[in-house]
């Protein structure tokens, strides 16, 4: 079954919503109405029971990586989306996002953990701004891990979403608590 009609087929049982990233931040309306998501901002603050809970794709957090933070600032503006859509054509543009991501895979390998890694005073500041919001939400480092802190007496915790290239994992709430759930890919 193709991911389209998988998400066409999820989306008539469920609510889809999707926070786009690193590598799917030119997807648009068209790929939104024609599978039926709902997008969300990065940091989008939602009620888990009633925790208030942040949902962001996780990027943002990574301030050490200077570099692509300004590739992020920049390819996020409009005008220079709208000049990527009318430049070449699909098969160019295709090539040129392989290349890319060819090239900051082998940047990542070389670059140190922390500079890959979120900076934990981005992840401080970010509660503190949300109001220190008991959940935190996220993927991009792909570091499965559930992270406790405590700020002036606030207890938060980070829950951060593994990669899906061998085992997929996904959270689930049951009403008073998150559950990791994981599934093989093969």
């Amino acid at each position: 079954m193709s991911t389209q009609k998988a998400l066409n087929t999820l989306s008539k049982k469920i609510k889809i919503y999707f926070i786009p990233g690193n590598r799917d931040f030119l997807v648009g309306n068209h790929f939104q109405e024609k599978n039926s998501i709902h997008f969300l901002k990065d940091n989008t603050l939602i009620k888990l029971g009633n925790l208030n809970t942040l949902l962001l794709h996780g990027d943002t957090l990574c301030t050490d990586d200077y570099r692509y933070q300004i590739f992020r600032f920049f390819s996020r503006k409009k005008f220079l989306v709208n000049l990527f859509f009318s430049w070449r054509s699909v098969e160019k543009r295709k090539l040129f996002c392989e290349n890319l991501r060819k090239k900051s895979s082998s940047k990542q390998s070389n670059n140190p953990n922390n500079i890959i890694d979120v900076n934990e005073n981005a992840v401080k500041k970010l509660f503190i701004n949300n109001n220190y919001a008991p959940l935190m939400i996220h993927g991009h480092t792909h570091r499965l891990k559930t992270h406790d802190y405590n700020f002036d007496g606030h207890e938060c915790q980070r829950w951060v979403l593994g990669d899906w290239d061998k085992q997929a994992n996904y959270l689930i709430w049951d009403g008073k608590k998150l559950q990791n759930k994981f599934f093989n890919l093969n």
